[in-house]
């Protein structure tokens, strides 16, 4: 079978650096990875982890500094992490990361929590976040429409949703991997945090209070502490936005058909299979 992913001519942000130094870090399993298919509830798993790993949150400030941004030049000095995420990582006794990195380009051997949300609801979010980016990192200035049809392509930065999450998928049952469903964030939001917990090793927790810390209004009121600090925004741009199921109907029928086109049958399993939410989109997966 041929590779879902191709590392050659993975597409990667404009700020990130090469793929071989991504996939090549040294880890051990006592690593974490917050992984997935952007802007489908990273920070949000992001910011669950850190409230796990680093449970006194007077001891950060921003959530890069528990969970830095793994896909960004700033995070590395040539192929070894930033000194300042070495230091930080030393004084906690455990590395973690969050990474948009496909599964077969990721180092092995750590643990991996990958979030995988609704593609139409993923990609309005990616839009809005792409056209809204300054500086380095780029600004998209296609429509929505536009941009829809470059993620089918997997032209658009990591790549075609339907390939990344397949890729994952092929992992679902690898001990070290965790599958988390957005719509299950949505819908228990303790319960996902108690399933983190177990997969980490952490013991002792009050998921629901780190539900409550995590919840979207909390991360929204405390925005400075969660809004990626590797690129600039268009002024008055909230990057927690919106956090909602359902705003992948702006996209019409055909471009979300376009976006599970290609996906395996692993990854419709793991995406709409299951105790999940089925999709909200009108598209039936079984269709294709």
């Amino acid at each position: 079978m041929a590779a879902i992913v191709d590392a050659s001519t993975f597409p990667l942000l404009p700020i990130s650096p090469p793929i071989a130094t991504l996939s090549g870090l040294a880890v051990t399993e006592r690593d974490v990875f917050v992984c997935s298919w952007p802007k489908s509830g990273t920070t949000w798993m992001q910011a669950i982890v850190a409230h796990l790993v680093a449970p006194d949150r007077s001891a950060w400030s921003h959530v890069s500094e528990v969970t830095p941004f793994y896909d960004a030049a700033a995070s590395w000095d040539g192929a070894a992490p930033a000194a300042h995420l070495r230091a930080a990582f030393a004084a906690r006794g455990r590395r973690a990361w969050n990474t948009h990195v496909p599964w077969s380009l990721m180092p092995k051997g750590a643990r991996y929590v990958y979030v995988v949300r609704d593609p139409a609801d993923a990609v309005v979010s990616f839009w809005h976040h792409l056209r809204n980016q300054r500086g380095a990192a780029g600004t998209y200035e296609g429509t929505l429409a536009e941009f829809a049809a470059e993620i089918s392509d997997g032209t658009q930065p990591y790549g075609a949703w339907s390939a990344h999450v397949s890729d994952w998928a092929a992992a679902a049952r690898d001990p070290s991997v965790l599958i988390v469903r957005y719509a299950d964030m949505k819908r228990d939001a303790a319960a996902v945090v108690r399933r983190v917990a177990a997969h980490l090793g952490v013991e002792n927790v009050d998921a629901d209070a780190i539900a409550r810390l995590t919840s979207f209004e909390a991360m929204r009121a405390d925005a400075a502490r969660y809004a990626p600090v590797s690129v600039d925004w268009a002024p008055g741009f909230e990057f927690i936005r919106a956090g909602r199921v359902g705003d992948g109907a702006a996209l019409d029928i055909d471009a979300r058909r376009a976006l599970v086109a290609g996906l395996t049958e692993s990854g419709r399993e793991m995406v709409f299979g299951g105790d999940g939410e089925p999709s909200h989109v009108g598209i039936d997966v079984n269709g294709f």
